[in-house]
């Protein structure tokens, strides 16, 4: 297949760049021009409304991994024996401080005797 580069211009509008002027980069999604990583991630993110909660997870001081665990834990998202069952169904469910009932979000922070007594 020949390519009739002649027959691609004729369609392309034409372009003089001006040779007195300078090339320059330019980073379009940045107000300024200039690449940064928190350009680059505005630009990439969908931005939503902040959480009720989100400046008890994320404030200045706090340990990013233990922001991270209670986020998820806020989620409902922590890896609890019942949620990992339905990825594996060989999983005891049995929580593993009481040895009653199933390992939940709701047990382990609310009902389990044995985390009730290291919280009060």
């Amino acid at each position: 297949m020949s390519i009739d580069l002649a027959k691609i211009r004729s369609r392309m509008p034409s372009y003089n760049p001006n040779s007195t002027l300078d090339d320059r980069i330019l980073w379009l999604p940045s107000s300024n021009g200039i690449y940064s990583v928190t350009s680059a991630m505005e630009s990439l993110r969908t931005p939503h409304p902040f959480v009720s909660w989100y400046k008890i997870v994320w404030f200045p001081q706090n340990i990013p991994r233990m922001g991270f665990i209670l986020w998820l834990a806020i989620k409902g998202r922590l890896s609890t024996s019942d949620r990992v069952q339905h990825y594996d169904p060989q999983v005891v469910t049995t929580c593993v401080l009481c040895n009653s009932q199933a390992e939940t979000h709701a047990h382990i922070f609310f009902e389990c005797l044995y985390s009730n007594a290291i919280w009060t």
